[in-house]
C-alpha cells in the first residue's frame, strides 16, 4: 500500500477527504493556492488504494503545464514512496508507457489520448483515479475532450478529483462537473490564513493615473465601445441585462455568425482588446512597480507580476541598473535553461527580486516570498487570486506577506485585488486566530508618476496626529525628525494596521534597532483605534510618549 511519509494532514484536508468519500470519491476541491492541494490529492490516492487491490488501481493525473508534471512526479516519489519507474510522463515528444500505475499528462497531449488510456484500463478490469490539476482549464470544448470516455466508463471503477483555487469556469456545469463531480469543498484564502495554513496577508490597492495621451486613447476606445455595444444590444436584446464576464461571453458566442450581428460582435471584441492593451502598457504602472521595489527591497524576496513580456523587460532593466546582480526575470520567451537558472537564483536568495509574466501564475512552487507586486490588469479575479496565492505559501519566519495590486484609476479596473466572498472589509484587521494573522485589505494608496512619490491620506493624517502628540509631550526637533523617519518607513507597509496588542508584542520581540519603529507603529495603531488616554508604554530615543 502507498503511505504518506512524514505528513500530518491539516484539519481541512481530512474534512475534504471525508466529503470526497461520501460523494463516491468524486468531486472538485476549491482550495486556496499554497494550502496543500497536492498533498490532499496524494492522501486521496493513499486512502483509495487501501480500499482495493493496489495492483488494480491506476492513477491518471492531468496538468496544464510541463513543469507541473515534473513537480507532481517529484512529490509522488517523495511523499508516497512510489519508485520513479512506476511513474510515466506523457507530454509532447515524451510518451512513456501508459501501462504504468501512475501517468502524468500535460493537457495539450491528454486531449488526444487520456480517454483511450482510461478505457483501456477499465476494460482490463482496473479502477482509475483521474486527478485534474488547475481544473478550471478543462471547461473549453477542446480541453473537455479529456472527458470523452465518460459515457463508456464503468462508474463503479471510475473516481475523480479536481483541484483549483478558482474552479468555476466557462463549461464548468456542462463539462467539468459531470466528469469530476461538483464542488464538494471550499477553503479560501481567509480561512487558510486564519488557520495558519498559509501566511497572513495585507493587500494594498495602489492607484496610478494614465498619461494625458494614454487617457485620450482609452477614453476614445471607451466611447467607441459604448456606441458599438448599444448597436449590438439593439439587435440582440438579451444582452441588455448582462454585465462583466457574462456579457463578454455572450459577445464571444456571437462572433462566429456571418451576418451583421457577428460583424458587430467581432468589432466590439476587438475594441475591448485594444482598450485592454492600453491598460496593460500604462507607463505609470511599471514606474510604480519600480518605486515599490526600491522602497521594499530590504523586506525579503519580491515577485513582480506583469502581463506583457515588454513590461517585464522594462521593469527588469530599470531595476537591474539600480541593483546589479540582484534582479532576475522569467517569461515564455526565455529558454528552459534560462528560466530554471532564474528560479534557482531566486530560491537561493542570490537574486531576491524576480519579475515575471503569466508563466508563474499557476502551480509552480515558489516558497519563501515576502512581497508580491501585481502590475497587470489581468483578465479577472481568477488571475489575481492565483498570483496572490504564489506569495502566501508558508516559508521563512515572516508572519505577514504584503501584496500590492496596481490599478489605473478611472478605468474599468476594479480597485479590489481580492474579490473573495469571505474577505474582511477594507481597512480593518480582524481578530487573530491561533496566533496567526489573517487578512487586511487596505485602500487609499496612490502613486504620482510626476514626482515619483506615494500618498496615503489616512496614513499621513495618523502620522501627523502622532507627531503632534509627541511635540505636546515635549519631544524636541531631533526626536521629532527621528520619529518622522520611522513613520515614513511604515507608509507602504501593513504594520500600522495591526491591533495595538500585537504591536506591543512585536516591540518585546524585536531587535534593539527595530523597537523604536514598532513603537511608532503602536502609536499609529492607537490613533486608528481612537483617542487613547493610557500612559505610554515606553519611549523612543528619549522622545516622550512613544
Amino acid at each position: 500500500m502507498y503511505s504518506l511519509r512524514g505528513v500530518t494532514l491539516y484539519a481541512w484536508q481530512d474534512e475534504c477527504l471525508a466529503r470526497w468519500f461520501e460523494n463516491g470519491c468524486k468531486g472538485v476541491a476549491g482550495v486556496a493556492t499554497g494550502a496543500g492541494k497536492t498533498l490532499l490529492a496524494l492522501a486521496a490516492i493513499e486512502r483509495l488504494a487501501k480500499t482495493r487491490d493496489k495492483t488494480s488501481l491506476r492513477v491518471r493525473i492531468v496538468v496544464p503545464k510541463v513543469f507541473l508534471a515534473h513537480q507532481w512526479r517529484a512529490d509522488i516519489v517523495r511523499f508516497l514512496g512510489v519508485s520513479r519507474g512506476d511513474i510515466g510522463l506523457y507530454c509532447g515528444a515524451v510518451k512513456e508507457s501508459p501501462e504504468k500505475p501512475f501517468v502524468i499528462y500535460v493537457l495539450n497531449t491528454a486531449r488526444f489520448c487520456v480517454s483511450r488510456h482510461i478505457l483501456r484500463d477499465t476494460d482490463a478490469g482496473r479502477s482509475v483515479l483521474l486527478i485534474c490539476d488547475e481544473c478550471h482549464h478543462f471547461g473549453s470544448a477542446v480541453n473537455a475532450r479529456v472527458f470523452d470516455f465518460l459515457t463508456r466508463v464503468p462508474r463503479e471503477r471510475y473516481f475523480a478529483l479536481g483541484l483549483s483555487a478558482t474552479p468555476e469556469c466557462d463549461g464548468f456545469d456542462t463539462a467539468v462537473a459531470p466528469a469530476l463531480g461538483g464542488v464538494i469543498f471550499r477553503y479560501g484564502i481567509s480561512e487558510a490564513a486564519a488557520d495558519s495554513v498559509t501566511s497572513g496577508c495585507a493587500v494594498f490597492s495602489v492607484a496610478v493615473d494614465f498619461s494625458p495621451e494614454e487617457r485620450a486613447d482609452y477614453d476614445s476606445y471607451t466611447d467607441r465601445i459604448a456606441i458599438t455595444r448599444a448597436r449590438l444590444v439593439k439587435i440582440v436584446p438579451r444582452l441588455n441585462g448582462e454585465r462583466g464576464a457574462a456579457f463578454i461571453q455572450g459577445v464571444r458566442q456571437l462572433q462566429g455568425r456571418a451576418d451583421k450581428t457577428g460583424e458587430l460582435a467581432r468589432q466590439l471584441a476587438l475594441l475591448y482588446i485594444r482598450r485592454k492593451e492600453i491598460l496593460h502598457l500604462a507607463r505609470a504602472r511599471a514606474d510604480c512597480a519600480v518605486e515599490l521595489v526600491k522602497e521594499l527591497i530590504t523586506d525579503g524576496r519580491i515577485i513582480v507580476f506583469a502581463e506583457r513580456i515588454e513590461t517585464v523587460d522594462f521593469v527588469y532593466g530599470e531595476l537591474d541598473a539600480l541593483y546589479p546582480g540582484k534582479i532576475c526575470r522569467y517569461h515564455s520567451n526565455m529558454d528552459a535553461a534560462e528560466k530554471a537558472r532564474a528560479l534557482e537564483r531566486y530560491r537561493d536568495g542570490e537574486r531576491p527580486v524576480i519579475v515575471c509574466c503569466r508563466a508563474l501564475d499557476e502551480g509552480l512552487n515558489v516558497p519563501d516570498t515576502d512581497v508580491g507586486i501585481i502590475l497587470s490588469a489581468g483578465t479577472g479575479a481568477r488571475q489575481r487570486i492565483q498570483r496572490i496565492g504564489r506569495v502566501l505559501r508558508r516559508g521563512g519566519d515572516r508572519e505577514i506577506k504584503n501584496i500590492y495590486y496596481i490599478y489605473v484609476s478611472g478605468t474599468s479596473e476594479s480597485p479590489d485585488a481580492l474579490p473573495e466572498p469571505d474577505a474582511p472589509p477594507g481597512g480593518r484587521w480582524p481578530a487573530e486566530a491561533r496566533g496567526g494573522a489573517v487578512q487586511i485589505r487596505a485602500r487609499g494608496l496612490r502613486y504620482d508618476a510626476k514626482d515619483g512619490r506615494f500618498y496615503n491620506p489616512e496614513y499621513e493624517a495618523l502620522s501627523e496626529r502622532v507627531l503632534q502628540t509627541l511635540r505636546r509631550q515635549g519631544a524636541d526637533a531631533r526626536q521629532a525628525r527621528y520619529a518622522e523617519r520611522l513613520l515614513a518607513r511604515g507608509a507602504l507597509r501593513s504594520d500600522y494596521l495591526r491591533p495595538p496588542e500585537r504591536c506591543r508584542a512585536l516591540i518585546e520581540s524585536a531587535a534593539d534597532g527595530e523597537r523604536d519603529y514598532y513603537r511608532c507603529m503602536l502609536l499609529l495603531a492607537r490613533a486608528r483605534a481612537g483617542p487613547d488616554t493610557r500612559a505610554p508604554d515606553s519611549c523612543i530615543s528619549g522622545a516622550p510618549g512613544v
